[in-house]
């Protein structure tokens, strides 16, 4: 049974029905990255989550999902860091503080980027992250979070073919 190679969520649809890709990090449980979360945990994926409010984390954590101590020791301990932040600077303090994702990121991992963001910053944050030798891949959103909270939001991913092809499973 080999994985899919048409788009990124059937790959990722794939791998939870596969018990392939494990473990899910999610950074930003705001109004869309709260029911993105939601609906990973809900559909089975083992799910560590982290905001800077640790009671928006509180019903996740109910749920069964873990508590990311901080974006380096989840990027350390998860496949897949997915952040949904409201801006390029949170964008870059998460990833390059001192206990940030990239301190955490190696070979084998991803970065699946949704934050509100613009194109300079992500590429410049995805070189940074190909630097440490993990993988990024931009994922813009569009939907809002009535879709979001339906799991029928639109995800635009995008990166580089091999990417496509890591071995999470």
């Amino acid at each position: 049974n080999n994985p899919p190679t048409d788009n990124f969520l059937n790959l990722i649809r794939w791998s939870i029905e596969n018990n392939s890709m494990t473990k899910v990090g999610f950074i930003g449980l705001g109004n869309v990255g709260g029911k993105l979360a939601g609906s990973l945990l809900r559909n089975g994926m083992e799910l560590t989550v982290r905001d800077l409010d640790e009671n928006v984390a509180q019903p996740f954590l109910d749920k069964g999902a873990r508590w990311g101590e901080s974006p380096k020791q989840m990027a350390q301990n998860v496949d897949v860091l997915i952040t949904c932040l409201p801006s390029p600077a949170a964008s870059a303090v998460v990833m390059e503080a001192q206990d940030g994702a990239l301190q955490g990121l190696s070979k084998g991992k991803i970065w699946a980027e949704m934050s509100t963001t613009d194109e300079a910053e992500v590429h410049r944050l995805g070189a940074l992250v190909k630097a440490a030798g993990a993988q990024p891949v931009d994922c813009p959103v569009s939907g809002g979070c009535h879709r979001a909270a339906t799991g029928n939001i639109a995800i635009f991913a995008g990166w580089e073919r091999e990417t496509f092809f890591y071995p999470l499973w």
